[in-house]
């Protein structure tokens, strides 16, 4: 085993693993992924060294960052929070979920009281922004399409309504059109909140999305994220565009996301969110 410290990654679904793995093989930067399952696959970690556990092996995971002389460990990924009847914990998880279930908490304290107790046990949890600041979205317009005034008024809109959202723990984007919110983001996603504003949209001018993040948002893990399949969704329900939070938002794929926006006509925009 070598004696270099590698970064490690806990794996969920999507892109935003593959896109760490390549910054790392192309910077050089050693890494060892655990693919959680059935999130994860084999396709997306072929070119990283990595191994697959479920989500409360704990103590399997633990075993294989160790050997691999992991410290720091990135989350990245999508995955569906479990019920406690779904996990099929090893005896380090049942420690873990034993704790856990006596508390009745939101997602992001469930990921706060996670994280805490991985580090307890001598890991350092970072943001996937530490470990590839370029995915963080700047501040400014993205392709060659840009937002009218009118575009600016309702992104302004969608912000306050967005900020108040995120303070009560619901969500962190809005579609709004000619100040009229046409939904918001909840437990179930964007993606849906996207169709259930395509319903209710006005002919005329087209809405647009605005995604924020939450007040006192924890930067390790859960970060909000645009990528390939946002934009297509835009594209299928008539979203003109999108306005994200610079130095918030994860931007996946930037290249591919940038020429299929201006393909679709569509805005994407990264603005200074004030708190």
């Amino acid at each position: 085993m070598s004696d270099t410290k590698k970064l490690g990654m806990i794996a969920g679904s999507g892109m935003m693993p593959v896109e760490i793995i390549n910054y790392c093989n192309k910077t050089g930067k050693e890494i060892y992924v655990i693919g959680l399952e059935p999130f994860a696959n084999e396709e997306q970690l072929k070119d990283a060294p990595h191994s697959f556990a479920r989500i409360a092996e704990v103590g399997k995971m633990l075993k294989a960052f160790k050997s691999n002389n992991v410290y720091e460990i990135v989350l990245a990924g999508g995955i569906k929070r479990p019920s406690f009847k779904e996990l099929i914990p090893d005896w380090e998880g049942m420690k873990m979920v034993g704790k856990l279930a006596m508390k009745k908490m939101s997602d992001d304290n469930m990921f706060r009281a996670v994280i805490n107790e991985i580090e307890k046990l001598g890991f350092k949890i970072v943001g996937i922004e530490e470990v590839v600041p370029e995915m963080l979205f700047f501040e400014g317009i993205y392709g060659k399409i840009k937002p009218s005034k009118e575009d600016i008024d309702d992104i302004n809109r969608g912000i306050t309504v967005a900020k108040a959202l995120g303070a009560v723990d619901v969500g962190q984007a809005v579609v709004v059109q000619e100040g009229m919110v046409l939904a918001v983001e909840a437990i179930e996603g964007t993606d849906m909140m996207l169709s259930r504003a395509a319903t209710v949209k006005k002919t005329g001018k087209a809405p647009v999305m605005v995604k924020i993040l939450k007040p006192g948002q924890d930067m390790r893990v859960d970060l909000p994220a645009i990528g390939l399949q946002t934009v297509e969704q835009l594209k299928k329900y008539g979203i003109k565009g999108i306005a994200v939070e610079a130095g918030g938002i994860l931007l996946i794929e930037r290249e591919a996301v940038i020429k299929l926006a201006d393909d679709a006509g569509i805005f994407i925009i990264g603005m200074k969110i004030d708190k």
